[in-house]
């Protein structure tokens, strides 16, 4: 099949699943995401802005549903967990 032609029952498409409501389970996808784009060199101030923004599904939604004080908090426990490695 050429690589342009799109396939409707492709096994390795993305797709997206629904998470559990669990709010022990957001914290730590929170904390998670939160050192993810630490390590990309972004600020405390730049990562919280990400997850206030809807352009980032998934950031926002556990914003909308944790709350502002609850990804900020994720972000002082990534940033104290988060040893960097100079070269």
């Amino acid at each position: 099949m050429p690589k342009d032609e799109f396939e409707h029952e492709d096994p390795m498409e993305l797709i997206s699943m629904p998470m559990p409501e669990d709010s022990e389970m957001e914290s730590e996808m929170a904390r998670c995401l939160a050192e993810e784009f630490m390590r990309m060199g972004e600020s405390d101030e730049e990562i919280l802005a990400m997850f206030s923004n809807p352009f980032y599904s998934v950031p926002h939604g556990v914003f909308l549903s944790q709350g502002e004080d609850a990804v900020k908090e994720a972000i002082v426990k990534a940033r104290a967990n988060w040893i960097p490695v100079n070269f």
